[in-house]
């Protein structure tokens, strides 16, 4: 067994420091995963992955790499304005809860949020990863920050 150890940053850079791991994650065979919240003055979040070598397709290199508009979604540009306010709530509200802003939502679904523009929670719900729960957790906020940046 293995071990290979992730900081994730918990600023600009997250996204970079999530892609890296989860390019890794896709070329092992994971065992575990572990993961703390490390506080500080600027705190992160360290991740283990213990895992048992590359798996079959890594090992043959027939792995395609993903095209690099897949790699990170987002929204169309008359949208923008709506999904970097998505993601100046998203970190806020991780923040708050002391959770990484992925637990509150991916950039994936801010992008199809501000591509959406959902006005009630029926249509939030209709957001792939909003279900019931989230909707009616997160929904009001949500709904307003759409409503404000479409005016």
């Amino acid at each position: 067994m293995r071990c290979q150890a992730f900081t994730i940053r918990l600023d600009e850079r997250q996204s970079l420091d999530l892609s890296r791991l989860n390019d890794f994650l896709e070329r092992v065979q994971p065992i575990q995963v572990s993961s703390a919240l490390v506080s500080g003055s600027a705190p992160v979040w360290s991740v283990l992955v213990f895992y048992e070598g590359e798996t079959p397709k890594a090992k043959e290199g027939l792995e395609k790499p993903l095209p690099e508009a897949s790699a990170k979604p987002r929204p169309t540009a008359t949208n923008d304005a709506l999904y970097q306010a998505l993601r100046e709530w998203r970190w806020q509200k991780a923040k708050a809860e002391g959770v990484p802003p992925y637990v509150i939502a991916h950039d994936a679904q801010l992008a199809a949020i501000a591509d959406a523009l959902p006005s009630t929670p029926e249509e939030l719900t209709q957001i792939k990863g909003f279900g019931p729960r989230k909707t009616e957790r997160y929904g009001e906020e949500i709904l307003a920050l759409v409503r404000e940046k479409t005016k």
